[in-house]
């Protein structure tokens, strides 16, 4: 697997996964450009990683973001879609219009709209690969989460219908279904319920769904990003810890 010299861009990438993703890239030779909605908390990113504040709701920021990689790299290689939000706790009726927008434009169209921009550059650079964070509630799912679990099971089936029309391209594109990830959003839901033992979770590497490291999740991107996964487009890609496994 090698990822030396490939141009990258990377959303969410001062926080969880996306973090983690930069860095697991960087140190293995990209070049990486990062976007996220806050510059102070991309503070630690490698010296070689570049980053700017982009809001993935705004279509402006978003085609200012893509050409500045450009422009930073004279190509671009992959694209890994790692922004997102998560909110629980609420039934369909009890959702307002606000709370669903904000969740499937965030989780959904931010992926719609980076990829709108990004995949024309990629086709220039003569193809590439795109990585969207998915989970594994687009195929198992849990009380609660309604407009969480309908944007990612659309990342899902938006990834699939992109590998085929893009594969003319030489552009692969996968969805990749994470279980739980050690990160701020897992964090905040572990401690409402009392620890992740209420929840049938663990840290403990020898359980099946333990809750993973954003680094494990990070070379799984890593891999869909490089040469070594040619042969992989079109997949919901399961990176779970077993999770669905014991699910079904």
């Amino acid at each position: 697997m090698t990822l030396q010299g490939k141009a990258v861009l990377v959303t969410g990438g001062a926080t969880g996964i996306g973090r983690a993703t930069v860095l697991h890239l960087a140190e293995h030779g990209a070049r990486v450009f990062a976007i996220g909605l806050d510059a102070a908390e991309a503070s630690g990113l490698p010296a070689g990683a570049r980053f700017q504040e982009v809001d993935v709701r705004r279509d402006d920021q978003v085609r200012a973001a893509v050409a500045e990689a450009q422009a930073a790299f004279g190509r671009l290689d992959g694209v890994v879609n790692a922004a997102g939000v998560y909110h629980q706790g609420k039934r369909l009726e009890e959702l307002s219009d606000a709370e669903w927008d904000a969740t499937l434009d965030v989780n959904l169209g931010g992926i719609f709209r980076v990829c709108r921009a990004a995949l024309p550059v990629l086709r220039r650079s003569g193809g590439g690969s795109v990585v969207n964070i998915a989970s594994v509630h687009a195929v198992a799912t849990v009380p609660g989460v309604p407009a969480y679990a309908a944007s990612k099971g659309g990342v899902l089936a938006l990834s699939r219908q992109l590998a085929l029309d893009y594969a003319q391209d030489g552009i692969r594109v996968n969805a990749l279904l994470v279980g739980s990830v050690d990160t701020r959003i897992t964090r905040s839901v572990v401690e409402a319920a009392g620890g992740p033992e209420a929840l049938g979770l663990s840290y403990d590497r020898r359980t099946i769904a333990r809750i993973a490291q954003a680094d494990e999740i990070a070379a799984a991107i890593a891999f869909l990003i490089s040469d070594a996964a040619s042969f992989i487009t079109g997949s919901g890609m399961t990176v779970d810890g077993g999770m669905t496994a014991l699910l079904f």
